[in-house]
């Protein structure tokens, strides 16, 4: 496996973030606690896409962290299968996926909102909205899986930043997770990002 991607990146891997690279919030976390770093470079020299068919061919586990100077998103994988994902930022959250796709109205989106900002223990968005019965499991699972592959497709126009790839990371037990092929999001996220370009101009 190392040798594979040795030749790809045609330089030997670094197996550590230097200090004067780390982000402030890597300082703090030991790399023990984060996994082992096997992969990381610069997005202007290799890009993204590139990165996830790597790991599409080469059935790699774990998890990808991007960084840009305006966002940032965490990307895990099984066997080379997308499983779950989710940006800092700019990431559309759930309460608007559900409302574009008219499964809630405006009105049970802003109730469901107040009770999520009132309830302490904070809960789950989606638990509030099942609770009240305004949508069906399989409707929130659906929009989740939707959540993740836009994550997944707004990274592919990120032309600058860096990424990181931890061996064996898997997401929270709680978090709803897909088996995704990469090829298939990668032929799906350039017909997303051309009708988001579309709807802009």
């Amino acid at each position: 496996m190392k040798a594979i991607l040795q030749n790809f990146f045609n330089s030997p891997m670094q197996a550590t973030t230097p200090a004067s690279s780390q982000r402030p919030d890597d300082q703090k976390t030991p790399t023990s606690a984060r996994g082992k770093v096997a992969l990381q470079g610069d997005i202007a020299a290799i890009a993204l896409e590139d990165i996830f068919q790597l790991f599409d061919l080469a059935a790699l586990s774990g998890k990808l962290e991007v960084h840009t100077s305006t966002n940032s998103g965490s990307f895990y994988f099984s066997n080379g299968l997308l499983t779950y994902g989710m940006l800092q930022i700019n990431q559309r959250k759930i309460g608007e996926i559900l409302l574009e796709s008219q499964i809630i109205t405006k009105e049970q989106l802003q109730e469901c909102l107040r009770l999520h900002e009132q309830c302490l223990p904070q809960r789950r968005f989606g638990q509030i909205l099942l609770e009240k019965g305004y949508i069906p499991s399989e409707k929130l699972d659906d929009s989740l899986l939707r959540q993740i592959k836009e994550a997944f497709f707004e990274t592919l126009s990120w032309k600058e930043g860096t990424f990181t790839f931890y061996q064996n990371q898997t997401p929270g037990q709680h978090d709803l997770q897909l088996l995704a092929r990469v090829d298939h999001l990668l032929l799906e996220g350039m017909i997303y990002l051309d009708h988001s370009a579309a709807a802009k101009s």
